[in-house]
């Protein structure tokens, strides 16, 4: 178990973000890639005919449909767009999704992260009464189970916040880590052995570049009843000013998930979605596409900061690169103030994923980026650092 130490520094990821020009930004986790041109042109049709008005909690019954299918061709799992309760809902980008999930099951529980951890899973669930219990990843970004085992056991045993969930987040953010089949048997025997719902982000599934493909937990023998899986739209189609995601799983599981919404946000954008609706399964090669494309991105720039002196984990996935800096600088935080300030290039300090000291030496650096911006960064860089 991690301990978080007192007065431990964590980095603002979005107060960096402000400090550092756009040109050399490679520190929000936010695709800066323009939007695909016909989902552009169906919004601007659809907000100009005057399909603006409120609809359901649970979103666009056609955009609902369209998730059913990507759902079943991209992770082989079925669900029902139809029936009720709701085995799929869209949501306030997946935000909206870990959310629900906290108002509806960790209030007062705890969920277990894996550390490095995205910091909102952690912001949510103890901004509406729940907490988050990490669990260090070693130095490999690998773990035993029988540690993962005794460390949820215990948790589940307290009086004080017990285990409810365990958070698994595939590739994960900031580190890109994809799970491997072994990883994911291994959470699904802990999560059934102490009947823990899983939570499954799986936003950046379509970046899986290396030879762990991306599975989905879900999919596991038993483990459907038990999962609510969380993805987005925001990363893949460059929207995440939409703020539309989805979530999925029994509906039972769901239906809080529902009602927590209908109060907190009434619905998603009803123009937005109908605009995604129409373009969601429209291409058969568009993640394909999307995936060689990021791959070329990640290629070009491990290999330029590489030649730098970083040392680059290799994740499987291509949206983020997570990297030790080079040796000689032990402290993130004072090397990325030192690039801001020197070269105008910002990057995100390990230290903002972690309550321990581990990845205090690690960056997580961004490519969701133009190419002409990578390029410029990396040039900066190299000028400084050469």
């Amino acid at each position: 178990m991690t301990e978080a130490k007192p007065g431990k520094v964590k980095p603002d990821i979005r107060a960096i973000t402000r400090l550092v020009p756009p040109s050399g930004n490679l520190v929000q986790g936010q695709s800066e890639l323009p939007i695909a041109p016909q989902l552009a042109r169906e919004a601007a049709e659809i907000i100009a005919a005057s399909q603006n008005h409120y609809g359901g909690s649970e979103g666009d019954a056609g955009l609902r449909k369209a998730v059913a299918e990507k759902i079943a061709r991209y992770n082989d799992i079925t669900v029902d767009p139809d029936t009720k309760p709701f085995e799929v809902m869209v949501t306030n980008g997946g935000t909206g999704a870990l959310v629900g999930i906290a108002l509806s099951y960790l209030q007062g529980t705890s969920a277990l992260v894996f550390e490095p951890y995205y910091p909102y899973h952690k912001f949510i669930i103890e901004k509406f009464g729940g907490k988050t219990e990490p669990f260090q990843l070693d130095e490999r970004l690998t773990f035993e189970k029988d540690a993962l085992l005794a460390q949820c056991k215990r948790l589940k045993d307290r009086v004080d916040f017990p285990l409810k969930a365990i958070i698994v987040c595939t590739p994960a953010n900031p580190s890109g880590k994809v799970m491997t089949q072994d990883e994911l048997d291994a959470i699904a025997v802990v999560a059934k052995e102490l009947d823990l719902l899983v939570i499954s982000d799986e936003v950046y599934e379509h970046y899986v570049t290396g030879e762990n493909p991306h599975i989905p937990i879900a999919r596991l023998p038993e483990m459907w009843e038990r999962t609510i899986t969380v993805n987005s739209f925001s990363k893949s189609w460059n929207i995440s000013g939409w703020r539309l995601g989805y979530a999925y799983g029994p509906g039972d599981l769901l239906a809080p998930i529902n009602a927590a919404a209908n109060v907190i946000y009434v619905c998603p954008a009803t123009p937005l979605q109908a605009a995604l609706s129409h373009v969601l399964m429209s291409d058969d090669t568009y993640y394909s596409k999307l995936r060689d494309k990021f791959d070329a991105k990640r290629r070009t720039f491990s290999q330029g900061i590489s030649d730098l002196g970083f040392e680059i984990y290799d994740s499987g996935s291509s949206f983020y690169i997570w990297a030790r800096i080079p040796r000689g600088h032990n402290d993130a935080i004072a090397f990325n103030e030192m690039l801001m300030r020197d070269a105008g290039v910002g990057m995100t300090p390990g230290s903002a994923f972690a309550d321990g000291d581990l990845w205090d030496a690690h960056v997580r650096i961004c490519i969701a980026r133009e190419d002409s911006i990578l390029e410029g960064a990396l040039q900066k860089l190299q000028t400084i650092l050469s």
